[in-house]
């Protein structure tokens, strides 16, 4: 049955990456979103397999990908992640899972995105006016999350997104919902994820424009149009074709819903070594690829985990995600599980 089940992963994924198999529809909703820093995804291991994470989530980066994912784990667990993003800017983020018993799990999470201070110019004074100004956005969340049965769990996750661009601001809740399901077949597992739901965000705030010909008298703009969140609904499947005590090898595809783009197809794989004796590491290596995702494709990273002292453990990760003509995306995650 494993054997069948690998042939149609690896049919299926060599249609997607040969053809386009599914009907490309959405690209004109492109920019029509707010908040695009919740788009920024989170953790390198999961960076490193292209994103395709809702229907693995088993580590604390599971509070962005899927909330239903923190019971999958057993340890109590932090995550601390630093991504240099395009533009010089910067993501940092932070996440804790506590196991309140066998079955019920909360978690906390924060993250921000932000750069340094931005000389403001004009048409008349393209060099600065002497004046800077501050973007940053700031997502806090709560999840909890219960696995009901063996097979299936389900979470969900309240965050509050704040963003500042200038004299500009925009804040609202949002939700997050989750399913996690094993079928049973081998290691297979099934997943469904919302992301970002909520109602559309008005900015506030008073920011000056310029005037038109032939005065040019600057004024100030306070009246602003709504926008929706980011809203994306993933669907996942996940296994591993090859699950020895001391290797294994996991593979994931995912399909993307947003609501501001077109849908996208990510396959990823990780393969996890584990060292006994007086060095009782693990190391891993990981490997992802998306289609139909604009600029990203190819994305690629490693990681390594040392156990301490049972269930004490570090863990540090390192992912590149490609972009075609903006460069790379260089992301580094360090956790503990305690």
């Amino acid at each position: 049955m494993t054997q069948r089940i690998l042939f149609l992963f690896l049919y299926f994924s060599a249609s997607l990456a040969s053809a386009q198999v599914f009907p490309e529809f959405g690209g004109e909703r492109t920019g029509i979103s707010i908040a695009a820093a919740l788009k920024i995804g989170v953790g390198a291991r999961s960076a490193g397999m292209g994103e395709t994470f809702v229907a693995i989530a088993d580590d604390a980066s599971a509070l962005y990908w899927n909330p239903a994912g923190i019971t999958q784990f057993k340890t109590n667990q932090a995550l601390f992640g630093y991504t240099r993003w395009l533009s010089g800017l910067t993501h940092q983020s932070a996440q804790g899972v506590y196991h309140l018993d066998e079955t019920n799990s909360l978690g906390v999470s924060m993250s921000i995105l932000e750069i340094g201070s931005i000389p403001v110019t004009t048409e008349f004074q393209p060099r600065g006016t002497g004046e800077t100004f501050r973007m940053q956005d700031v997502n806090v969340g709560l999840t909890y999350a219960r696995q009901f049965t063996e097979q299936f769990s389900a979470g969900v996750t309240l965050h509050y997104v704040h963003e500042v661009l200038g004299k500009a601001t925009v804040g609202g809740v949002l939700f997050d919902a989750g399913t996690y399901y094993r079928t049973g077949l081998g290691t297979s597992r099934f997943a469904v994820a919302v992301s970002n739901f909520g109602g559309k965000m008005t900015p506030s705030g008073s920011v000056p424009t310029v005037g038109a010909l032939p005065d040019f008298n600057g004024g100030t703009q306070s009246s602003f149009q709504s926008f929706d969140p980011p809203i994306n609904f993933r669907i996942g499947f996940a296994m591993e074709p090859i699950n020895e005590e001391t290797y294994h090898l996991t593979t994931s595809l995912q399909l993307n819903h947003p609501n501001d783009n077109a849908e996208n197809y990510c396959f990823g794989v990780e393969y996890w070594t584990k060292f006994l004796g007086s060095f009782p590491a693990e190391v891993s290596a990981r490997g992802g690829w998306k289609i139909n995702a604009g600029e990203e494709n190819l994305s690629f990273g490693a990681g390594a985990f040392l156990p301490i002292a049972e269930p004490l453990g570090l863990s540090i990760d390192y992912s590149y995600s490609n972009f075609k003509t903006l460069g790379g995306v260089h992301r580094l995650s360090a956790g503990l599980r305690f």
